[in-house]
């Protein structure tokens, strides 16, 4: 047996848990910063690569209109990001943050808009 590892297999793969700490301590972080660019901005998942060098945080807002605005906040704030990461977690390296808004979001307004289209037709 390997050493300080229990006989329980793990439920989830090591960059997806690291994923979810990211995602919680970077979302902790935002609401502390005084940028009035991220006030509607949400930390919405975490994805993290194999080798957990990297990580790209997702986010959304409320208004589709700040969203370049907020990208453009996060990624001045991101040495402050990471530096709360390092601080926060028991990862040797941590890895390098990217900030992307979330493609599901954009993805779900559109089947919306695609329903509300076919209802209206079918009601029309």
């Amino acid at each position: 047996m390997a050493r300080g590892r229990s006989s329980r297999p793990s439920q989830y793969s090591r960059s997806a848990r690291l994923g979810e700490l990211l995602r919680e301590i970077v979302a902790s972080e935002l609401s502390r910063l005084d940028d009035d660019r991220l006030e509607l901005a949400s930390v919405t998942g975490v994805e993290t690569s194999v080798e957990l060098s990297r990580a790209t945080v997702y986010i959304s807002t409320l208004d589709g209109e700040s969203a370049p605005a907020a990208l453009d906040a996060l990624a001045e704030h991101g040495p402050r990001l990471k530096q709360a990461v390092a601080r926060s977690s028991a990862v040797r390296k941590v890895p390098e943050l990217v900030f992307a808004l979330d493609p599901a979001i954009s993805a779900g307004e559109r089947i919306d808009r695609i329903l509300g289209d076919l209802a209206d037709e079918a009601g029309g």
